[in-house]
């Protein structure tokens, strides 16, 4: 998947980006990530359209976000 930094927040802290290529769009119309950081979390969201009702909830690529959170947890915590 590609996608682009639509906008950053530094006051709320938070990032979104656009997919504007790749898998993900064969089947949602639009798919945005956003995050926003506090001290101690940060803040998923997933924001999609799906193409039509009978496609699945994205649960596969949130699989993948845990799977990214917790090689950093797990880097951080070595330092």
């Amino acid at each position: 998947m590609k996608q682009v930094i639509e906008a950053i927040d530094p006051y709320k802290k938070s990032i979104c980006w656009k997919v504007i290529e790749g898998d993900v769009l064969e089947m949602y119309s639009s798919f945005t990530i956003i995050t926003s950081h506090e001290p101690q979390w940060t803040i998923w969201t997933l924001d999609y359209e799906k193409k039509t009702e009978d496609i699945p909830e994205p649960l596969s690529f949130m699989g993948h976000i845990l799977d990214i959170i917790k090689d950093m947890e797990g880097h951080l915590l070595k330092n």
